[in-house]
């Protein structure tokens, strides 16, 4: 007389089989954590790159179009004040934001009173990732009603908050107004840290 017992399987895991899934997952976001920083941080200054190339694109196309001078300038009030003004000369972060404006008497203030007209506004890049965008020059950008810059060339660079050299990047704007990325190191974007 054979007795058949029966098994009956034990669910849940072992406390060997838990530490093993609990060491394996720390190792791995040991290894993922470092990247997602840097990914994050390269797609922060992507990011202000690309409203930088949209800003310069718009104010030259409007003063071509409005047949008027169109200023970029820093700003800190833009979003917040119904009369936003232009920063001051006291920083070269353009990180506060900026605002684009048709200036009709051309004097780099933006005065409704006199005729000008609020084209668009950039807020602040309360980005974590964003180490900064600072100008070369002054903090305005004056394009003339022929789309030209109405000074020299300019470079912005932008920087991650690691201030990582590799993560910099430069836009240059040509007197005649156009826009080029420039990758860090290279000849227009050496490593620098605002």
């Amino acid at each position: 007389m054979l007795i058949h017992m029966e098994r009956t399987g034990k669910n849940g895991f072992t406390l060997i089989e838990m530490l093993v899934v609990i060491a394996i997952s720390a190792i791995l976001l040991a290894i993922g954590v470092p990247s997602m920083k840097s990914f994050l941080e390269r797609n922060a200054v992507s990011g202000q790159v690309n409203t930088l190339l949209g800003t310069v694109a718009l104010a030259r196309s409007e003063a071509i179009k409005r047949n008027g001078p169109v200023t970029v300038c820093r700003s800190e009030n833009a979003e917040t004040s119904d009369t936003p003004s232009c920063a001051g000369s006291g920083s070269n972060d353009w990180k506060i934001g900026w605002m684009t404006f048709l200036d009709r008497d051309g004097n780099g203030a933006f005065d409704p009173t006199q005729g000008d007209v609020l084209i668009s506004v950039q807020g602040a890049f309360g980005d974590s990732n964003s180490g900064g965008i600072k100008k070369n020059a002054t903090n305005t950008l004056r394009f003339r009603n022929t789309g030209l810059l109405s000074s020299s060339s300019t470079t912005f660079t932008f920087q991650s908050a690691s201030k990582t050299p590799s993560r910099q990047q430069c836009v240059t704007i040509s007197a005649t107004g156009r826009a080029r990325l420039i990758a860090s190191g290279k000849s227009g974007c050496e490593v620098n840290t605002p």
